[in-house]
This record gives structure tokens, C-alpha cells and sequence, in this order.
């Protein structure tokens, strides 16, 4: 279904018809799935310092339907003084003018063309309560962001969260989320799923696909607020630099080597001595690795002492405290680390 939007709102907008205007014709798309019942769609546009709200179709219609393979598409004249960058925020509301997700894009227009505009809508996504005018975002250092994942609340307001959306290529975007109750570790299946100040990431590996909450820290172990959980996980969206940075889980690597990770993640001990949960990998003890990928599940990959690269070799984690390691072997500490917790069996 396709459609014009055209109207005359300020002195942003113009329905002269001038050679000179310039044009933006906004294509709308699903992220992921399907959205039914859109009756309207409210779009906030910005440019040169305005801002205005406009409603397409100016009256709600029979209901609309968004996926992620036919744009629904509308057009936005800017007059003649007009250039620049423009923002565009889309939310698809219900008949109730309720919004039920959100999608925002910038693009550059200039007199006289026609820009293209697609935007990706997210469900159940919100809109931030100031917009897109940098705010409270510029401060961690991530300017194209409309929302601060570091501060939620600043922004997103209360009850709700900020998450990121990563694409190759492309500079981080924020979008405001309804918060949920899941704390850092915990299984999700969405954004929404996720306390306010974390947002659901998925760990990946051959043979593992587990999603859960983790908490964003700016850098600041303090953030964390979880003992032995330290704020050094880096979180790399997109062209946005520099990275965004997440807390770790305190885990127990030793024994089975899944006490306080989410069903399905192993816990390995990394720089520092520091734990955290990842998917585990197929080597048995003994086998080459460079990373702890490599290896399965109660295993660590240890790097000899002066090599950044390795190879390495999978090992059984042992307590520096108790010793414990299969018959045969001895717990050997971890070389190049101020922390004396955990070691391997060899």
C-alpha cells in the first residue's frame, strides 16, 4: 500500500508545488516478523533546529500491514529554505493512537532532489521522551544515539530501557524499550525481557544459541554492582567507536563449570583471572586452542606464559584454594596474574 504525505505544518513544510522543494520519500519495513492493526502512522520530523509531528493518513484508515519484504511508503515536501540533515521518527499506531513500535532514520536533503528514506520499525520499541537531540547520548561518547543505554532513564524515561541495534556498517542506534524483570544473566527472548540499565545479546557458537540480559556499565566497575562481576565485556555496534562495554557474571569455572552461568554457557576464566559465561566449544582436555571457544565445557584454554597468540592447550580449571584436580595431574597456578584464585590441572 502506498501513500502521499503532503502537508503544510509551519514553516518546515510547503504544498506549493516550487521546482525548488525538495522531497523524502520514507519506506517503512518490519525488522523482524509482522506488524497487523496499524490504522495510522505518526511521524516526528526534524530539520535546521524544528521540529514537527505528522500523522499518515491524516485519519486513521482501514488497517495497515507492515513486514519485512513490502514497504509501506509516504512522502514528506520540504520548501525551498530547506536542507540539510533531517531526522525521522516513525511509531505505527493502533485505533486507539497507541504506538506500537518504533523506527527512526537521518538522511541528508537537499533543494530540489528527492531522498530516500528507510526505515526499520521495532516491535513494541518506544520512542524517547526528548528525541533525537543528542542530550544525555553525546556523554557517552556515541553522539548518533537517541537514547543512552548508560543512563536509560534520562532519555527513555521511567519504567522503560535503552537498547542498541547493531548493523554492519552503520553507526549504533538507541531505541527505548519497556524495561522487564530480567536481571544480568538471566534467559530472554527480547529486549523486553531485560531490567532497565541491560539488554538481551545472544552468545552464538556451533551447537549454541543462548540470549540473556546483560548490564551496561560505561566502563565503571561500580555499574556492575555484583561482586567479582567487573564491567569489561566490550559490546561492538556497528561503526560506533568506542565500543560500548557490559558487565561480566561472576561464575564458578571449576567442577562442571556452569554454576552461575544461564542453561547452555559455561563459565571460563579470562585476563586477570576475572570469570564470565560464553558458549563452550568441542576441545577435550588436552587439545590446541587459541581461545577459550575452543573449548568445552569445564575446560579453559591456557596460553603459555609469555605468548599473546599461543597455540594453547584446553585444561581443567582448578581452586587455587582446594587443589582438587583429576588423578594424575596437579594444580598448577595461572602465570602473569596480581589475582591468586584459579589455576590448571596438568
Amino acid at each position: 500500500m502506498k501513500g502521499t504525505l503532503l502537508l503544510g505544518l509551519a514553516a518546515l513544510w510547503s504544498v506549493s508545488g516550487c521546482q525548488n522543494d525538495s522531497f523524502a520519500v520514507v519506506s517503512v519495513l518490519m525488522a523482524s516478523g509482522t506488524l497487523d492493526g496499524v490504522a495510522q502512522f505518526r511521524v516526528h520530523v526534524g530539520n535546521q533546529a524544528q521540529t514537527d509531528e505528522l500523522y499518515y493518513p491524516k485519519q486513521p484508515s482501514e488497517s495497515l500491514h507492515l513486514d519485512t519484504s513490502q514497504p509501506v511508503t509516504f512522502s514528506v515536501e520540504f520548501s525551498v529554505s530547506r536542507d540539510g540533515e533531517a531526522t525521522f521518527e516513525v511509531e505505527p499506531l493502533d485505533r486507539s493512537q497507541t504506538a506500537l513500535g518504533y523506527g527512526t532514520a537521518a538522511v541528508a536533503i537537499n533543494k530540489g532532489k528527492v531522498a530516500s528514506v528507510p526505515i526499520v520499525v521495532y516491535a513494541d520499541a518506544v520512542r524517547p521522551e526528548r528525541g533525537p537531540d543528542g542530550g544525555a547520548a553525546n556523554d557517552a561518547g556515541a553522539s548518533q544515539l537517541v537514547c543512552n543505554p548508560y543512563v536509560p532513564a534520562a532519555t527513555c524515561g521511567a519504567g522503560k530501557t535503552c537498547g542498541l541495534l547493531c548493523s554492519t556498517g552503520q553507526p549504533a542506534v538507541g531505541m527505548c524499550y519497556v524495561a522487564g524483570t530480567g536481571k544480568a544473566g538471566d534467559i530472554c527472548a527480547s529486549n523486553n525481557d531485560c531490567e532497565t540499565g541491560s539488554q538481551c545479546f545472544t552468545f552464538s557458537a556451533v551447537g549454541c544459541s543462548v540470549s540473556t540480559c546483560l548490564r551496561f556499565c560505561d566502563h565503571n566497575d561500580a555499574a556492575c554492582g555484583e561482586p567479582n562481576a567487573f564491567c569489561n565485556v566490550p559490546i561492538q555496534c556497528g561503526t560506533t567507536s568506542p565500543d560500548f562495554a557490559a558487565c561480566s557474571r561472576s561464575c564458578d569455572p571449576t567442577g562442571s563449570g556452569t554454576t552461575g552461568c544461564a542453561p547452555g554457557l559455561s563459565c571460563f576464566v579470562y585476563a586477570g583471572q576475572n570469570t564470565d559465561c560464553a558458549c563452550a566449544g568441542l576441545g577435550d582436555v588436552g587439545a590446541s586452542c587459541t581461545q577459550n571457544s575452543g573449548c568445552r565445557t569445564g575446560l579453559s584454554c591456557v596460553v603459555p606464559t609469555g605468548s599473546d597468540t599461543g597455540p594453547g592447550a584446553c585444561r581443567p580449571v582448578c581452586s587455587l584454594a582446594l587443589l582438587a584436580c583429576p588423578s594424575g595431574t596437579t594444580c598448577h597456578a595461572f602465570g602473569g596474574s596480581t589475582r591468586s584464585l584459579y589455576g590448571y590441572c596438568q
